[in-house]
């Protein structure tokens, strides 16, 4: 069964995902059941911090099980009553493997806990505890046939450099025939320049290039199913160019029409258009003479409001003379115009806006075109890629097909912070899921909406927030609320805050779009957003909220970080965190000047070393020699740049000696800075070769760093998206009014043309600015959509920095303006357009004699409020104490002394606490010989013995590659041969292998696959397509225009493979050979299935 566990920050959700994988190792009766369980986190950080949980309490089981958190987990014999209570059934381990029907002991529990252990440290690349993305490219590797890629291809991560060559090569391949892009070039750029007064074409075309390679653009391409080759093509944009052109013009004509005749009538009367209410009549002037050149602007609120109603045409003074002269002949086109400026003006402005899109999108498929060329070329995959390709790979397959291809069978999955899952990566993910509850296997799917905030990367917390339950509705339910990490004190605030400010959003959204639907509401979101609080009353914890002047906060921060110095907290227990990098730099830049040491990311920029750039320096004066700096430090450490430095890496080294031997202080303190700018030299000499020239412009563009120290006595700056996950025990956030509700900006959208004028023959994909301006377009949706999400990722984005601190947290603001302040006052209903506003508002409330109520029954949150003589307010909830003890420190776990070791073959030189142990630790004597197998760890079945019935799917790859070596029927004895040498095989296997495929080459020489001639066969061989794609077949046996294909499997039919089959036919036929047979032959069965004739 799937559990669905909902964990709120701080409640111990690594616990329960290491108390799962450990349970489920204690519940299969297998040893081996590790090689069998995934654990997918999204960090290595959070991989490396679930493994060393897992083997940790793994030795705790062992060494002292009583000692262990998880002994609840097993019902052991003499546990006190009722220690059990509360815990699921399902989730108790009632039996131990091997131990069918027996007690369980602390005896035998440690027992099998160490041999477990130690199965898992002498097979530990068959622990499968990895990020999504690392499991995601494992598989790919797997299909590196099905996508034309070499097997040594390399995923290339720094996507935007690739991006930027392809743009390179579009630039440079033009030339006077490509009239119609050199012209849509010319028009976007003087379109503009009137815009914006400025523009750079290649930045231009490299943001559009990005974002053609978002994730975002990426999702709605694979779910529209739109055909990219058309929609982008120059004859599909004109002829949508000549279909908005075409609107524009009527709905131009339209308006101009209504206001002159509107004119027309006060013009017959005599009746100046100055004389109406307030001259609002007097905007027919220009609509009267408005043009397809320009764009129209919608009337005011007033207009429409007094033209609807003729009693307010004309002041009441006035209206019992004008008004007999022109009502009614005056109300015809007034509502004429009207009308006009409801759907026809939202198409009108639509069409405008899909016609400047043109020149971009123009160009956008050159653009994708070169990139997937340029990928080809250097055969590399883009990470951002992988899961699409993966997804058309295995799109409606099986679970079996794909374990078969990858060699390796997972029964359970542990998927955590599920509510950064991306769509496309839980369609890669969901053959496996599905699979694995058909066959009623345990799996454990962890996430928190709340703590969703990188939609920006694909993620969509709808998955984990409604559609996971939808598709397993089988599932199981559970919730972690308790609070384990932060002081009473600040449990207690959240739990107020949160619920309040996701109801006030709520309002003012509802105000926005009165349709919307209690379903997705935010306060659905925040529901489960209390918790219990375990550390303390809640008198302790402390939260204050500071608001001054916007050139006062970085003084502020400052003036918070002595005060908590005062108290004998440490620098390094405090954390700043910010909205963007930029806010980082600021603070940091401010906290320097004033003494203050600070760790960000900035500072482990390889770039801000002194002695990497002396190194960037030397590079450039050997590329330019008249490059001063360069030339003045070349002079000083005496290096002269001759021709026997063949090599990018080695001219670097003798730099760097030459660097260290001139200041070897200042170089051992920067040696991290100089190892991973060697790493990028390396990089960039194995992808792009030697060209001193082209690394010091890819350099330029790089952005390369260190890794953070665990331990440093430092004020750490970070944002709030790198935070996510850690903790500490005091958190600065800053700048509140940084994180606004809603920022315009450009999205993926689809147009709803049904009935318009343009139905049938714009329909595409177009990226839109959303705005609140889009309520006037046919895009007005999907701004709703994206406000709603903004204001779900920028509470998310607070509630993660909210939930942070574990013993105090200030936050520091501008203050709230006159104009707010004047709304507030007014007791009307408020409208918020960033945190700052809704801390303040919050803070208010809190200082009243009432605070403000929970809602859930426990305590209201009151806050003392303080004004300082600067000006400031401090609003406060609870007191800062002092730090009880030190702060723990990041790191490896330290093993106790005594932690035992054992040699391979099953002994324990330290007679420690495996001795006599009913489970040994695995022994030599199973296997006979020390091996390792490249595949996978699941080679042989549990017993060691080979055979048809350990494993189909990788036995099948090594008698895969064993066919691949054999031209003639004589060469099975050496590639048999080869694979034992290897390691693949031992010596029972490889005699069993070889009679096996004796028999089958047999069998398959009366179909003429194994001819005595070698030059008529050719295995392995790569068919390069017209469009780049590569294919390559397992067997081909050619005699004059006839040809033979044949693919060897192993595993199960499906139905992909009689499609490659006859591809890979139709390339042959199209080569010119008239006689093409293709065969799939299931080596293990001896079936054979012919796919094309």
């Amino acid at each position: 069964m799937i559990e669905i566990m909902k964990a709120s920050a701080g409640s111990g959700k690594t616990f329960n995902l290491a108390r799962k994988y450990i349970t489920l190792l204690f519940k299969k009766q297998d040893r081996y059941a590790y090689r069998h369980i995934l654990a997918v986190t999204f960090t290595n950080k959070a991989t490396d911090e679930m493994k060393r949980r897992i083997l940790k309490e793994l030795y705790v089981l062992a060494s002292s099980p009583e000692k262990s958190g998880y002994l609840k987990y097993f019902m052991v014999e003499g546990l006190p009553d009722g220690c059990h209570d509360g815990i699921p059934d399902d989730d108790l381990v009632k039996e131990l493997p091997g131990k069918s029907g027996q007690k369980i002991t602390l005896k035998s529990l440690s027992d099998c806990a160490g041999a477990i252990l130690c199965s898992i440290l002498h097979d530990y690349g068959a622990f499968s505890v990895s990020t999504i993305d690392r499991f995601f490219q494992q598989t790919l590797k797997a299909f590196s046939r099905e996508i034309g890629q070499f097997a040594s291809y390399q995923v290339e991560l720094d996507k935007d450099s690739l991006v930027a060559e392809s743009v390179d090569r579009v630039l440079d391949s033009l030339t006077e025939s490509d009239r119609t892009m050199l012209d849509w070039l010319t028009e976007s750029v003087m379109e503009q320049i009137e815009t914006a007064g400025r523009y750079s074409l290649e930045k231009g075309l490299v943001s559009m290039a990005a974002r053609l390679k978002s994730d975002e653009h990426r999702a709605m391409v694979e779910k529209l199913g739109i055909d990219e080759n058309k929609v982008y093509s120059k004859e599909y944009l004109s002829s949508i160019r000549k279909v908005c052109s075409q609107v524009i013009r009527d709905f131009t004509e339209s308006v101009r029409r209504a206001a002159k005749a509107a004119l027309e009538v006060l013009r017959n009367a005599s009746v100046d258009p100055g004389l109406s209410n307030r001259g609002f009549l007097k905007v027919l002037y220009d609509y009267s003479e408005v043009s397809a050149s320009g764009q129209i602007v919608s009337p005011s609120e007033s207009f429409l409001a007094k033209s609807s109603d003729h009693g307010q045409w004309f002041a009441k003074s006035k209206a019992k003379d004008l008004l007999p002269l022109v009502y009614p002949a005056l109300e015809t086109p007034l509502s004429e115009l009207r009308s006009l400026f409801g759907m026809p003006f939202k198409t009108y402005n639509t069409a405008w806006i899909l016609r400047r899109q043109l020149y971009s999108l123009g160009i956008a498929g050159e653009l994708y075109k070169e990139f997937n060329a340029l990928m080809k070329e250097k055969n590399v995959l883009s990470i951002d890629d992988s899961n699409t390709i993966l997804k058309n790979i295995i799109d409606g397959s099986d679970a079996p097909f794909i374990y078969e291809k990858t060699g390796v069978r997972f029964e359970n999955f542990l998927l955590d912070e599920f509510q950064d899952t991306s769509r496309i990566q839980w369609e890669n993910f969901r053959p496996l899921l599905q699979n694995s509850e058909s066959q009623n296997f345990d799996s454990l799917i962890v996430g928190d909406v709340k703590q969703s905030i990188y939609r920006w990367r694909g993620s969509d917390w709808n998955l984990f927030h409604h559609e996971l339950q939808e598709e397993f509705r089988r599932c199981r339910n559970s919730g972690l609320d308790t609070n384990y990490r932060s002081l009473g004190g600040i449990v207690a605030f959240n739990n107020v805050f949160f619920p309040a400010v996701s109801s006030i959003l709520d309002s003012q959204y509802s105000a926005s779009d009165p349709e919307s639907g209690e379903d997705c509401s935010i306060g659905a979101i925040y529901s489960d957003a209390a918790q219990k609080a375990v550390r303390s009353g809640v008198e302790r914890g402390s939260v204050d909220i500071i608001f001054c002047e916007r050139d006062r906060e970085d003084a502020k921060v400052l003036e918070t970080i002595k005060e908590l110095e005062a108290k004998g907290i440490h620098k390094g227990d405090i954390a700043v965190l910010v909205r963007n990098n930029l806010s980082g730099a600021e603070i940091a830049a401010y906290l320097i000047d004033n003494g203050v040491d600070v760790l960000t990311d900035d500072s482990l920029k390889v770039k801000s070393s002194v002695t990497v750039r002396r190194l960037v320096s030397l590079l450039s004066y050997a590329d330019n020699p008249d490059d001063t700096v360069g030339s003045y430090l070349a002079s000083s450490l005496d290096i002269s740049f001759l021709d026997e430095f063949h090599s990018l890496t080695d001219l670097c080294e003798t730099l760097i000696r030459k660097v260290k031997a001139a200041d070897p202080v200042s170089f051992e303190s920067e040696v991290l800075y100089v190892q991973s700018f060697m790493d990028y030299v390396q990089d960039y000499a194995a992808s792009d070769g030697n060209d001193l020239h082209g690394f010091l412009r890819a350099w330029a563009d790089a952005d390369p760093s260190i890794s953070s120290p665990s331990v440093s006595d430092a004020v750490r700056i970070m944002t709030v998206h790198k935070s996510k996950g850690l903790d500490f025990p005091y958190v600065i956030f800053p700048y509140a009014e940084n994180v606004t509700l809603f920022k315009a900006g450009n999205h993926w959208c689809v147009p709803d043309l049904e009935d318009t004028p343009m139905a049938g023959k714009a329909e595409g994909l177009y990226d839109v600015s959303l705005s609140s301006g889009s309520l006037s377009t046919l895009f007005d949706e999907d701004y709703l959509k994206e406000l709603k999400l903004q204001y779900v990722d920028n509470l998310n984005t607070v509630y993660v920095a909210m939930t942070r601190a574990s013993e105090g947290i200030v936050v520091i603001s501008k203050a709230p303006s006159a104009a707010f302040m004047t709304r507030m006052s007014s007791g009307g209903a408020m409208s918020f357009s960033d945190f700052s506003q809704i801390f303040y508002w919050f803070a208010e409330q809190a200082a009243s004699p009432a605070g403000v109520p929970s809602g859930t029954g426990s305590a209201s949150v009151k806050m003392l409020r303080a004004d300082a003589e600067d000006g400031s307010q401090r609003f406060s909830f609870g007191e800062i104490m002092p730090m009880e003890g030190k702060r723990k420190e990041d790191g490896s776990i330290p093993m106790p002394s005594g932690y035992p070791s054992w040699p391979l073959d099953g002994g324990n030189p330290d007679d420690g606490i495996f001795a006599g142990a009913e489970y040994g630790p695995v022994s030599v004597g199973e296997r006979g010989r020390l091996k390792f197998s490249a595949d996978a760890a699941d080679f042989f079945s549990g017993d060691g013995k080979a055979g048809v019935s350990a494993s189909h799917r990788l036995k099948g790859i090594v008698l895969h590659d064993i066919l691949s070596h054999v031209i003639v029927p004589e060469d099975l004895r050496p590639a048999v041969d080869a694979a034992l040498y290897d390691g693949d095989l031992d010596n029972a296997e490889a005699e069993e292998a070889f009679s096996l495929l004796s028999e089958r080459i047999v069998s398959a020489s009366s179909r003429d696959w194994f001819p005595p001639d070698p030059a008529k066969v050719a295995t392995e061989v790569s068919l390069i397509d017209t469009d780049g794609s590569v294919f390559r077949p397992d067997r081909v046996v050619t005699d004059g225009d006839s040809v033979i294909i044949v693919d060897y499997k192993f595993g199960e039919p499906h139905r992909g493979y009689e499609r490659q089959l006859a591809r890979y036919a139709s390339l042959y036929r199209r080569m010119g050979y008239s006689d093409v047979s293709a065969f799939l032959w299931y080596v293990f069965t001896d079936e054979v299935v012919l796919c094309s004739k």
